[in-house]
């Protein structure tokens, strides 16, 4: 396991690597509801990541766009960013509708992975989601699901994966790929049921958790049953918050208070957004993993620490 760092009382420090947070959305760019309120303010959001121990970020990649801003926000703060590469579901009809961006994403990709680009340690966020066919159908999830698998084995980094009400058809696409990858990957942000994600398990796959994984009595069961070797943790910032309704409030009950906060049309410079999930409330993910699983936050913590720096080498 992983040494914890320690602080001045020889207290064992948290660690944590939050393994999904999207810098490209709009809430981090201060937008809200199509308006923008105020300046983006990703720097002062990494420097409350850092204040609670969370000293690894990987960036979301959604759409080859977004890829070229996140390689931006990497080099600016190489010390904490590490970023994906994938275009998600969501965007599956637009990576055939907008020129040849299958070419694309391998071109960009084949230049990255020649240059040595120690940012790139992932390559997704790919998968298939039918929660939301009004973004894009099953036929252009399927195929770009697909064809991202092909691009995939050539570049042999772990992969990113995204799954919602699939399940079947996603263990069907991906498993002829399986033995042609070297690192398998991650799952990530996962609501399904204890048996799906003990046959993702069973395939190699780690499952990472944040509030959306929370939200009921049997996604908690979920979590309390995923193994240490597989866990990660996970914000998916700037959504998936911990709702005040979810029953794993109970475990945060001892929790310590999150910075201070003012709504975006009251925006504070240095201040968290309320309604915005932040890096910062990874803690608190961990803290309800805590719970579920009857072990201790610092338990929890190391193992998810070990977990992400190991698979997408975040540590080197």
């Amino acid at each position: 396991m992983a040494n914890s760092a320690v602080n001045g009382s020889g207290d064992k420090k948290l660690q944590f690597a939050d393994v999904a947070v999207t810098y490209t959305a709009d809430e981090f760019q201060g937008i809200y509801r199509g308006k923008k309120y105020h300046e983006s303010d990703f720097s002062a959001v990494l420097d409350r990541a850092r204040d609670i121990g969370c000293s690894k970020i990987m960036l979301t990649t959604m759409t080859l766009k977004g890829a070229r801003e996140n390689l931006q926000i990497c080099r600016k703060f190489p010390d904490i960013c590490y970023m994906t590469l994938g275009v998600h579901p969501y965007h599956a009809s637009e990576f055939y509708q907008e020129g040849d961006q299958v070419t694309e994403l391998r071109d960009l990709g084949r230049e990255l992975i020649a240059a040595n680009e120690r940012s790139l340690v992932a390559f997704g966020e790919i998968g298939l989601d039918y929660d939301n066919l009004n973004r894009a159908d099953k036929e252009s999830q399927q195929r770009a699901f697909r064809d991202q698998l092909e691009i995939a084995v050539e570049f042999q980094l772990p992969l990113f994966l995204h799954v919602r009400a699939a399940c079947d058809d996603f263990i069907s696409i991906i498993s002829p790929y399986l033995p042609k990858l070297k690192s398998l990957g991650l799952v990530h942000s996962f609501v399904g049921t204890k048996e799906e994600m003990l046959r993702l398990v069973d395939l190699g796959f780690h499952i990472s958790v944040n509030g959306v994984s929370f939200q009921t009595d049997d996604l908690l069961d979920m979590v309390k049953h995923i193994p240490l070797t597989h866990l990660q943790l996970e914000t998916d910032a700037p959504w998936c918050e911990i709702s005040t309704k979810s029953p794993a409030m109970k475990y945060l009950v001892d929790a310590s208070s999150l910075p201070p906060s003012k709504k975006h049309g009251k925006f504070v410079e240095g201040q968290m957004v309320k309604g915005r999930n932040e890096p910062c409330t990874i803690a608190r993910v961990a803290r309800v993993v805590a719970g579920a699983k009857g072990m201790s936050l610092y338990e929890i913590a190391e193992v998810a620490w070990k977990n992400s720096t190991d698979m997408f080498r975040l540590d080197s």
